[in-house]
């Protein structure tokens, strides 16, 4: 039902934007298995163009990125890039890079971030030099990560960004797979993270059988909601006088929640962050600001009603640069915050193109409407039913910072709590599903908290081998062995650089479940920490979640 109405509702946007849907076929030559790379730019494939097929010796690898960037510690490789055109429209870009040797039959696909626009090369590294296969899209357009132009004009390529990009990778990269090694991955994963987190829930909803485990962080998955909750924080903080907080404003604001909230929630009093916000009952009328400023925050800390959860701050994140500074405030004029950025390009170019909206236009609820209306059903990947993926095998980690800015931490819980009432309870999910909160982590990476354990965009921890130390190392030992991720340890390097030292290590818990203080015990080591149940039940813990 939900995906013959998302089909209805795709149709309904390709008619409204007047624009003819040609549908690509695709299959590969039944020709013999190439023995080079170089042959690969002969395969012969429908809608696909080879573009390079090259032999990459192993160290640095000078990525073809606007400046050309490098990447070192490479294995040789076979680098192959082309695109694929399923519609008149689409030019979807891909990179599949293969293990000259010590390939361990494994595939891994990287998600993209942002309005995407190109490919990933950075993301793509760690897993070719675990062994792995591995491919990444640009998601069918060139053009920079805020940037929602490329819209304009071109509903397809909505399309190939929401969902048809990444099943026209998954599938290009094992023909290509297939052809270079005679012989298909024995096992195929997703990793990514904020767009990259809605990719891989979408993967898992949309194309359940393409992969065997599924890594989502922080997803944008509700994207029309989102987008909605960027445009009311925009006006929240152009209605306070001078049009934005100071940066004082932010040290009040984190200095204030600190104060109340360190150490009484299963943390240490020394943290510059919460371990467990939900504990934190933090009233923000009581803030030394002006009234204007103390309901900015208020809203900001709401989110609009009914439509999308707000920003908690859960420590020193509403002063920590990669955070409130950079998504929200943007030192002084919240129209170049990240958050205002992608709000102000997804309305103007994609829900009301040639309009005129401005994000005064419409209240917060007709904003979120006309979103549903016409784009969820294409980029949307909020479908709880992952009933498919579960009695395929897959598993699935997703996990969040407690701390993240860009994505409300809240609408993660949000999501497994939907999967769970679908699915039969949170007993019933925990044996394919898992949530990790992060405390103290900014979007993805980063933060004053323990925020590196081998995610896309982080340090590896010190032992990336060990499932306990690192998130892929774990998804791929919950698929061969069966062996849940009980916690995975995170890692807080010296000034967030490897080199320099371990500063502290903390567990990380399967949801609800948090990391507690023992009491005793080095306060840097993870060992120190165990994990426990909050004092309510799972279902009690999300509804308090949802209402905050």
């Amino acid at each position: 039902m939900v995906e013959r109405r998302n089909r209805h509702q795709v149709s309904k946007y390709l008619l409204a934007t007047a624009a003819p849907l040609a549908i690509g076929i695709f299959s590969i030559s039944p020709a013999a298995a190439s023995s080079t790379c170089a042959q690969l730019a002969n395969l012969h494939r429908a809608h696909t163009t080879i573009t390079t097929a090259q032999d990459v010796p192993a160290g640095t690898f000078v990525a073809p990125t606007s400046p050309p960037s490098s990447i070192t510690g490479l294995p040789a490789f076979c680098r192959v890039a082309g695109f694929t055109t399923p519609t008149s429209d689409s030019h979807i870009e891909f990179e599949v890079w293969i293990p000259a040797s010590g390939w361990i039959l494994k595939y891994a696909q990287v998600g993209c971030g942002g309005f995407c626009g190109s490919i990933s090369y950075a993301s793509m590294a760690e897993p070719l030099r675990r062994g792995y296969a591995v491919a990444a899209t640009d998601d069918g357009h060139e053009a920079g990560g805020t940037d929602g132009s490329w819209a304009l004009g071109h509903p397809e390529k909505v399309i190939d960004f929401g969902y048809r990009s990444l099943k026209e990778t998954t599938d290009v990269a094992k023909d290509v797979i297939m052809a270079f090694k005679s012989n298909s991955a024995r096992r195929s994963y997703f990793l990514g993270c904020s767009d990259g987190g809605r990719e891989a829930l979408m993967e898992a909803q949309r194309y359940p059988q393409d992969f065997d485990g599924i890594v989502a962080g922080s997803p944008a998955n509700f994207w029309t909601h989102l987008m909605t909750g960027f445009i009311w924080n925009q006006n929240a903080l152009g209605a306070v006088s001078g049009g934005d907080l100071t940066q004082a404003d932010l040290n009040v604001v984190s200095s204030s929640m600190l104060a109340q909230c360190a150490g009484h929630d299963g943390g240490l009093g020394t943290d510059q962050f919460l371990n467990n916000p939900l504990a934190c009952n933090f009233n923000p009328a009581k803030l030394s600001l002006t009234a204007d400023k103390v309901q900015a925050v208020e809203k900001i800390f709401s989110g609009p009603p009914g439509i999308f959860p707000g920003y908690r701050v859960g420590g020193d994140e509403a002063s920590n640069v990669a955070n409130w500074p950079a998504w929200l405030t943007d030192t002084g004029n919240p129209a170049n915050g990240l958050q205002e950025l992608f709000g102000d390009n997804y309305f103007k170019f994609i829900v009301f193109p040639n309009s005129g909206w401005t994000p005064t236009t419409n209240t917060p609820a007709e904003n979120a409407h006309a979103a549903d209306v016409r784009t969820a059903a294409i980029l949307n990947s909020t479908d709880p039913n992952l009933r498919p993926f579960q009695r395929h095998g897959g598993k699935l980690i997703q996990y969040v910072g407690w701390g993240d800015t860009a994505i409300s931490p809240v609408n993660d819980i949000n999501y497994l709590h939907s999967v769970a009432q679908e699915l039969g309870g949170h007993e019933a999910i925990r044996d394919f599903y898992r949530l990790f909160m992060v405390p103290g982590m900014a979007h993805c990476s980063g933060g004053p908290g323990a925020n590196a354990f081998g995610q896309l965009g982080a340090p590896n921890g010190p032992n990336p081998s060990d499932a306990t130390d690192d998130i892929l190392t774990a998804l791929d030992q919950w698929v061969e062995r069966g062996d849940a991720p009980d916690k995975i340890v995170a890692t807080k390097y010296v000034n967030d650089t490897p080199a320099q030292g371990i500063a502290f290590q903390r567990p990380l818990c399967p949801y609800p479940q948090f990391a507690k203080y023992k009491g005793t015990g080095s306060t840097t080591s993870a060992a120190s920490f165990a994990c426990v149940k909050p004092d309510h039940d799972d279902d009690n813990n999300d509804k308090q979640a949802s209402n905050n």
